[in-house]
């Protein structure tokens, strides 16, 4: 099985690869402007980076419009949270609350991604821009104490999107979000 993490030039991609083999799957990078790539894994990691979905770029634009045809598992982690939301119909916001540093993450719903991880714990956040409104049919799994989206799912197409930084070694449990995640890809 083959995990593709899209590199969107954030300064914790490496980290997701690396959480990524240490569970012993196979990894390759794809630069986020080759979206021809996107179909060669058979599950996506949608990483972070400094770019706003807010500003429309035209590289961004086109992810955005390729996520919603891929027929794949796919786990958005900060940026690429705010990129698939915005894929599938999401509101994208420039926050009044931006988090960054170790935020308290509160789980309402243990959905796949999240199981296993007690109900509060501390993760590691880097953004500006926030997921207003998750896109229809989308489960809202936590929020941060500053009520922000910090998780979301839709277990049926296998698509799923967390705010905070699973690879970060602040995150408290982040390993287990991507267990979590393999063990969905390899259902």
């Amino acid at each position: 099985m083959l995990f593709g993490v899209v590199i969107f030039g954030g300064q914790y991609n490496h980290l997701i690869i690396k959480n990524l083999r240490n569970l012993g799957v196979d990894v390759i990078q794809i630069p986020f402007s080759q979206i021809e790539l996107f179909e060669k894994p058979d599950c996506v990691v949608l990483g972070g980076g400094p770019q706003s979905v807010i500003d429309n770029s035209e590289e961004l634009s086109q992810v955005i419009k390729i996520i919603p045809t891929l027929r794949k598992p796919i786990l958005g982690i900060c940026l690429g949270f705010q990129v698939l939301s915005a894929s599938l119909g999401g509101k994208v916001v420039k926050s009044n609350r931006p988090e960054y540093g170790l935020t308290e993450i509160q789980i309402d719903n243990n959905d796949t991604i999240l199981d296993g991880i007690p109900r509060k714990f501390n993760a590691w956040e880097s953004h500006s821009d926030e997921v207003l409104v998750q896109p229809e049919n989308f489960d809202i799994l936590a929020r941060s104490t500053n009520d922000i989206i910090q998780a979301i799912s839709n277990e049926k197409r296998g698509i799923f999107g967390v705010q905070f930084h699973p690879e970060v070694k602040h995150t408290r449990f982040g390993v287990k979000v991507f267990s979590n995640f393999i063990s969905y890809c390899k259902k």
